[in-house]
């Protein structure tokens, strides 16, 4: 479903995880990002930026510098729904806040978590330890 909605994405399997990268533009006029969604069965998917890079300090990332698209705990995304159809839209909101972000200097998306200590404005990812996106 990804590649069908998405033509400009590729798919690998690396290491037993599947792995999309493909680039997302939020606006017209906002510059093209290219991104990396990885997800192995029985986890959570995840996606990074992989370019340009993102701001230092940027807020609701992962410590591993995934995006915090939304909270596992209150299970947003489940199993049975498509990448396609709610992790890459998730991405292209998120980068659309993250360009809102950069001109107010305030994160005006949605926020349902406070901060965490151990994160830049987020939680500790649940699947921290699964890989890197490169």
């Amino acid at each position: 479903h990804i590649l069908h909605r998405f033509p400009g994405f590729t798919y690998r399997r690396e290491r037993g995880v599947a792995v999309w990268r493909g680039t997302l533009q939020p606006r017209p006029l906002s510059p093209k990002y290219r991104v990396a969604v990885r997800y192995k069965l029985s986890s959570y998917p995840s996606v990074k930026v992989i370019s340009p890079a993102l701001a230092p300090k940027a807020p609701h990332l992962w410590s591993d510098g995934t995006l915090c698209l939304y909270y596992p705990k209150e299970n947003p995304w489940r199993p049975d729904m498509l990448i396609a159809t709610t992790i890459l839209p998730w991405t292209a909101l998120w980068l659309y806040y993250y360009e809102l972000w950069l001109d107010t200097g305030k994160w005006l998306g949605p926020s349902s978590h406070a901060t965490d200590p151990n994160l830049q404005g987020g939680y500790a990812n649940p699947n921290e330890g699964d890989g890197k996106i490169s």
